[in-house]
């Protein structure tokens, strides 16, 4: 914007030229009563639309994983590519949407439109989410969803900012700064408070569901509806400026040509956009001799300036390119590094949480923080020691966003040390499992070259802290995708006759497990898949190998409910206090995995019903048979007074996260003292706590304040007038750019190990920055553009001087004095 300094050009004492270019005052409102008085009211309908639609999204996208994870069934690298692909459309519609806006209908009218396709599509995914993850409706319309808010969020996001600055005016520059101060805030307060509360809202029961996703995204759904509702509200006194040319079409026709020109040229010329020029003739293009018309001037070239905005915009995207690696590292927090947050403890203490989502809120609240923090102190004290440049915040930016992927890598590799180990292909890990009942009976396994010794009730697993690896399982190799590993029993104490040697089928890359009881031996695979729901839960299983074949339903019920009644234990109302496996629900679904056959040495095989494995939240339970079934779609859910249940008398306490178990019955269910239960742990709990993740979201977000702020400002400050439309819709591009390397390497599956993939990226985002400081110092010359449509233009220094056009550099440059400085990196 002008100011006063700006009004005119400067004189030098004695120059004819002093008084030749007045510019008309305006007045400049700097108290606080004035600009209160004189403030565009309309704005504040900007700033609250803005907070509205901030909440709506970030809300959306904090627990996005999370429900494609849980309720749309998708794999750990499914939903980092579908988290991740539908930023990439979120950050490449704002190109769409700047045509649209600038060619077309206008700031408003493109706001207005896409903020009834936003509401729709977070209607429509709030609709979804209300069906369980059986429901046909999943996923074509949660991602038509998806689809819709992308095009939506795309369309507002190069608007909204830029629509808010067209309702000042000149001499209010103060109050434009603040307007931007407060449209800042609104962003960040908006996605913090969103991205702690959405969270809790999805880990809450409801609706028969143990989380509330409907919830999660109805909130944000009817903020943005709100959105609409109070941007329309100003409709009648906005200032609408009419719809411009298509920058984006100038620019590209512009290119097209030159390079059409450049093949057929005959002579060189210093740049290849200088091409144009070659067959533009200034009389048959109606810009130039508007232009002409207004300077006065019949030299004077439209498209020479426009040329000469092009070639600074091409400078500033030679810049742009470490800006996607950035991106790329930065935009892990919603997808990856929240799949690092599963794995970790997230307990405070044994009722307080930590939701892994909600670690997001840091990150936001961070910003609000540094960033007086970084212009009042750290930037102060640094230009004390060195000259600060917008280049140079930004690789020190850069190395500190490969610094965060170190340190995340390092937290990585304690997390790794409570996963389960897979085998590789041609390979397969069997544990065995003492479900003999007594206490005097142990046996020793061998399979040809190791021996190991299980007492009652003893399991083989893996605990990566045990070093002597007493009970780490066996190994086995085998051709093909399935073959037969024999192994000998050896028996002592009192012990019933039981197989000595037993041929188990084995399946590569399979964990499985073998259980020797008073009625022989049975297998079954294993699902060392840690819970995924993000509430702290523990992952079981139910093994029914009892005497008398039970094969119908089981339920656990918490006994540390506030409500807990002894008479009525269960309350299928409560899914976070009741847990269930039953048999023909839900449109004949049933929670019954496989049938293991249990092999005796007498030839009368029985079998064991495996139970799939379900994830349960911490707490005090009691295992009880369920004689109904309280739910199922056909009827309404059974109150805890009318639910019929039996106990088995087994209680289990569980307060670790993380952890995979398999819990077995043995013996007579005819009573409670003759029935056994037999735990196996098959994944170790995380012991790693998630505050951890602090470190790493903390040199992220300094990352985010001196690269992504300082780049949005030296982009816009290295820009033409003509171009920085343009280059803040390219600049959210970059963004796009940058998840699509994360998709992209996701797709690849690259690492196996979560620690090498994020030292990977550290390691690249090094090398890039590097390259980015060498092109800051051998390339880039800064050029401050400072002229806006009532500023004298280079064309008017040409009238004046006869000299060649320039870009006006308020630093470097000065048309009546012959020094010029060179600022550099």
């Amino acid at each position: 914007m002008a100011d006063s300094k700006r009004s005119s050009i400067p004189s030098k004492g004695g120059n004819p030229l002093e008084d030749a270019v007045q510019l008309p005052q305006k007045k400049v409102y700097t108290t606080w009563p004035e600009m209160i008085r004189h403030w565009p009211k309309t704005t504040l309908c900007i700033v609250s639309n803005e907070f509205c639609e901030r909440f709506s999204y970030y809300g959306m996208r904090t627990v996005l994983t999370f429900y494609l994870l849980n309720v749309l069934k998708f794999t750990d690298n499914q939903s980092t590519i579908f988290f991740n692909g539908f930023t990439v459309l979120c950050y490449t519609t704002p190109l769409l949407g700047s045509i649209i806006a600038d060619g077309y209908i206008g700031k408003f009218w493109t706001i207005f439109t896409v903020s009834i396709l936003y509401a729709v599509g977070q209607v429509i995914l709030a609709l979804a989410s209300v069906k369980n993850f059986q429901s046909n409706v999943h996923p074509w319309m949660d991602l038509s969803g998806l689809l819709i808010i992308a095009f939506g969020t795309g369309g507002i996001k190069p608007c909204v900012s830029a629509f808010g600055g067209d309702q000042f005016e000149l001499g209010q520059e103060r109050m434009l700064s603040l307007f931007f101060s407060m449209f800042y805030f609104s962003i960040n307060a908006g996605s913090m408070i969103s991205t702690f509360i959405s969270p809790i809202f999805r880990s809450q029961p409801c609706l028969g569901q143990d989380s509330c996703y409907p919830l999660a995204f109805g909130v944000p759904a009817v903020l943005m509806i709100l959105a609409t509702a109070v941007f329309m509200a100003g409709s009648f006194w906005y200032k609408k400026n009419p719809p411009k040319e298509n920058v984006f079409g100038e620019v590209a026709r512009l290119m097209g040509r030159s390079v059409s020109n450049k093949w057929s040229a005959k002579e060189k010329k210093d740049h290849w956009l200088d091409h144009y020029l070659t067959t533009h003739v200034c009389e048959e293009d109606p810009k130039c001799m508007e232009l002409r018309a207004e300077k006065r001037n019949k030299s004077v070239c439209q498209k020479a300036r426009f040329i000469s905005d092009v070639k600074s915009l091409l400078r500033v995207l030679v810049m742009f390119l470490p800006v996607p690696m950035f991106w790329a590292l930065y935009d892990q927090q919603g997808s990856v590094w929240l799949l690092q947050g599963i794995q970790m403890d997230c307990r405070l203490t044994d009722s307080l949480l930590i939701l892994p989502d909600q670690m997001q809120t840091l990150n936001a609240v961070l910003i609000l923080v540094f960033i007086p923090l970084f212009q009042v102190i750290i930037y102060p004290l640094a230009s004390k020691c060195i000259v600060l440049t917008p280049l140079r915040k930004m690789v020190a930016g850069g190395l500190l966003a490969s610094l965060s992927f170190l340190i995340t890598g390092f937290v990585q590799l304690s997390v790794n040390q409570t996963l389960p180990t897979i085998p590789a292909k041609g390979e397969a890990f069997v544990s065995f499992w003492n479900q003999i009942d007594g206490a005097s009976c142990s046996f020793t396994v061998t399979d040809g070259s190791r021996s190991i010794m299980l007492s009652s009730n003893a399991t083989m697993y893996e605990d990566k802290n045990d070093k002597s690896g007493a009970y780490k399982p066996f190994a086995t190799r085998g051709s093909g995708s399935t073959w037969t590993q024999k192994y000998t029993l050896k028996y002592s104490g009192n012990c019933p006759v039981l197989p000595t040697t037993i041929n188990v089928p084995v399946t590569e890359k399979k964990i499985l497990y073998v259980a020797v009881n008073n009625r022989g031996w049975y297998s079954a695979i294993t699902k060392p898949d840690k819970p995924t729901e993000g509430t702290g839960e523990f992952s079981m299983s139910i093994v029914s190998a009892t005497q008398e074949l039970y094969a119908f339903n089981f339920a656990m019920c918490r006994t540390d409910a506030s409500d807990y009644d002894p008479a009525h234990p269960c309350n299928p109302r409560s899914p976070a206090d009741f847990y269930y496996w039953e048999t023909d629900y839900n449109d004949h679904t049933d929670d019954r995995d496989f049938n293991a056959t249990i092999t005796s040495t007498n030839g009368a095989n029985g079998i064991a019903p495996v139970y799939k494995f379900k994830s349960v939240k911490p707490g005090k339970w009691e295992l009880f048979y369920l004689l109904d079934r309280p739910k199922d779609v056909d009827h309404k859910t059974e109150s805890k007074s009318d639910v019929k249940v039996a106990t088995t008398g087994k209680k289990i306490q569980i307060y670790s996260q993380g952890g995979v178990y398999v819990f077995a019955l043995t013996g007579s269910k005819a009573s409670t003292q003759s029935l056994n239960l037999h735990v196996l742990q098959v994944v170790q709990s995380n012991s790693v706590n998630i505050l951890w993740q602090v470190p790493q979201i903390v040199v992220i977000t300094a990352a985010e304040i001196l690269f992504s702020i300082t780049g949005y400002e030296f982009a816009y400050s290295q820009s033409a007038p003509s171009m920085k439309a343009l280059v803040q819709a390219l600049w959210l591009l970059t963004t796009a750019f940058g998840d699509t390397i994360i998709v992209i390497i996701t797709i690849l599956n690259l690492f196996s190990n979560m620690a090498t993939e994020f030292f990977v990226y550290a390691g690249a985002m090094a090398v890039v920055i590097i390259i980015f400081a060498l092109l800051s110092i051998f390339y880039y010359e800064y050029n401050y553009y400072t002229t806006d449509e009532n500023d004298v233009a280079p064309d008017d220094f040409e009238e004046l001087h006869n000299t060649e056009v320039m870009p006006l550099d308020n630093k470097a440059f000065d048309p009546f004095e012959t020094d010029v400085i060179d600022v550099r990196f």
